[in-house]
């Protein structure tokens, strides 16, 4: 059993990392070369990024949720003070999903707005976690 909590605690940060680090990458990275693109053609790649990224983000979300579902049961008691904080991690979580399913939408003309929004709210459930550590 032991063995299965570390698979899935590694596999909840390879896709929190996959998800974080892809919109960081995308919205500060990808879209500022973009820009420097001609109107038509910045659609284009932009499209086709959201495109080549929606497969992988769909995957971190479902691996996100499956493990820590997991780690979540498996972790015992919680005091009321993880609850809270789990709670206001969970909401962020729920952004950063819904929020990463409508950026990688086509013409998406609100998309560096998006990513931005999950760019702050993966740093505020990085910062979570690491509070969950010592609650």
């Amino acid at each position: 059993m032991e063995i299965l909590s570390i698979l899935m605690m590694a596999l909840h940060i390879v896709c929190a990392v996959t998800l974080v680090g892809g919109a960081l990458a995308w919205r500060f990275g990808a879209i500022p070369g973009i820009q420097l693109l001609e109107t038509a053609t910045r659609t284009k790649v932009d499209n086709a990024i959201a495109a080549a990224w929606r497969p992988a983000a769909i995957a971190a979300i479902l691996g996100v949720l499956l493990s820590g579902i997991f780690n979540l049961l498996h972790t015992g008691l919680h005091t009321p003070r993880f609850h809270m904080v789990f709670g206001i991690k969970m909401l962020l979580v729920l952004h950063v999903f819904a929020v990463t399913i409508l950026a990688t939408r086509p013409d998406n003309a609100r998309r560096t707005r998006q990513l931005t929004g999950i760019a702050i709210s993966g740093i505020g459930i990085v910062i979570l976690s690491v509070v969950l550590r010592w609650v």
